[in-house]
């Protein structure tokens, strides 16, 4: 950032783009996301529908240099799936350093990449940026949290990948009794059920007061997959109207955690 900072809305730098791209493939289920740089961080989320949201974070600690203007909202419409074939332009075995920057409402999102091993190559790329849409807001100040996990993120990937894929609405059973948590799930002609004690190797942690009953379509819970497929741990939250939160940390310590974040709203017919 040597021609300075003043110019942009927004800069950025980091050594290496990979877990960036990682973590972007992991809610790219849609075309485009809303880019949102603030002080603390990026974040870019998707939604599904008016039924799912997710989120990517990047806490700014994990970027060498990040700027952003504290006088202008950096926030706007972004193509994801071009933003992450342009992190993954030299290949996903090539590490390459990634800078940033975002001139001012309007401006393309400009991308310029180095890879580690030739340092006599360089690419930039502009991506075009579009308005931002409204995103829905989720939360709920009047709902309570009724129960929350914590489960080893490659365990529940295995338990997701052993449901029965022609199923199409997943029942979530959670209580302080035994066996604690009860998987249900439906299809046209099938219907399985997994139950996992608070005792078992996957939860680190259960807290559950009354017993409750979420239901949900399965092929939302499906697309926190990928996320899980490069994350530690899992956090699941469910609220009072049933809205479903699972937080998901990624496998990397060296920093600040880099961390993607699910809303999933539950079946109509039950609430």
């Amino acid at each position: 950032m040597d021609d300075g900072t003043s110019q942009y809305y927004f800069t950025a730098s980091m050594d290496s783009g990979k877990t960036l791209h990682s973590l972007l493939k992991a809610i790219q289920f849609q075309e485009s996301a809303v880019f949102c740089a603030m002080s603390e961080g990026l974040k870019l989320t998707v939604e599904e529908g008016k039924c799912v949201q997710a989120s990517a974070y990047v806490p700014a600690d994990n970027f060498t240099e990040y700027h952003v203007r504290d006088d202008v909202d950096v926030i706007f419409k972004i193509s994801i799936a071009v933003l992450t074939e342009c992190l993954n332009i030299f290949g996903a075995s090539e590490e390459s350093s990634l800078k940033m920057y975002y001139r001012s409402e309007g401006s393309p999102l400009l991308l310029v990449l180095q890879p580690q091993s030739v340092h006599t190559v360089m690419t930039d790329c502009e991506i075009a940026t579009q308005t931002a849409d409204c995103l829905l807001e989720l939360r709920d100040e009047d709902a309570t949290e009724v129960a929350k996990l914590v489960l080893k993120a490659s365990a529940f990937l295995g338990l997701l990948a052993d449901l029965e894929r022609s199923c199409d609405v997943m029942e979530l059973h959670l209580s302080p009794d035994h066996p604690n948590v009860s998987i249900v799930t439906y299809g046209m002609q099938d219907r399985s059920c997994i139950e996992v004690p608070k005792s078992s190797d996957m939860m680190q942690s259960f807290s559950c007061e009354q017993p409750v009953t979420l239901k949900y379509q399965l092929p939302h819970i499906r697309l926190i997959m990928k996320a899980l497929a490069i994350s530690s741990k899992v956090v699941l939250r469910c609220s009072s109207n049933g809205l479903l939160l699972l937080q998901l940390k990624l496998e990397k310590d060296e920093q600040r955690q880099m961390f993607s974040e699910f809303h999933i709203v539950p079946l109509l017919d039950d609430y």
